[in-house]
């Protein structure tokens, strides 16, 4: 056996053990991937919820703490009663859109985007979720909406 041999077979090894290593990688990332989806979306209920049942403060002491230093209690607290007064309750909400990144050793923010019904209107929502921990906070909340701002 030559030298040239050698390190082909050792080149060879190496490739076949980056493959594994990579391949098992993306099986984890997609695994936490979908996991942060379902958490973000689980969240998500959890926000109509208490929008219907008028929680606002919770929602608000809940969200991610730059959500917090971003916005105003009472000004998210204003928002939210509009759209509820407005719109009134959820009625149906259907997930258009999804995204997810990440940031190292800051955890993942996961986007979701849905049409949703409410009895009184409708609007598309976006939220965005900072996942760490296998926890999900509000960090960020936008609705855009017609009947929000039609008389």
């Amino acid at each position: 056996m030559n030298l040239k041999s050698c390190h082909e077979r050792a080149f060879i090894r190496t490739c076949n053990v980056l493959g594994l290593l990579l391949a098992g990688w993306a099986l984890v990332s997609c695994g936490s991937s979908s996991k942060n989806i379902q958490l973000a979306q689980d969240s998500a209920g959890i926000f109509h919820a208490q929008l219907d049942t008028e929680q606002y403060s919770t929602i608000y002491g809940a969200a991610d703490e730059k959500f917090r230093s971003a916005s105003s209690e009472a000004d998210f607290v204003r928002l939210l009663q509009a759209i509820h007064n407005k719109l009134g309750t959820v009625r149906e909400s259907n997930l258009r859109n999804t995204g997810i990144a990440w940031f190292a050793g800051q955890g993942a923010t996961v986007t979701l985007v849905y049409e949703t019904k409410f009895s009184g209107g409708s609007g598309t929502e976006q939220f965005v979720w900072h996942i760490k921990n296998n926890e999900a906070t509000l960090y960020g909340y936008h609705i855009n909406s017609n009947d929000l701002i039609a008389n």
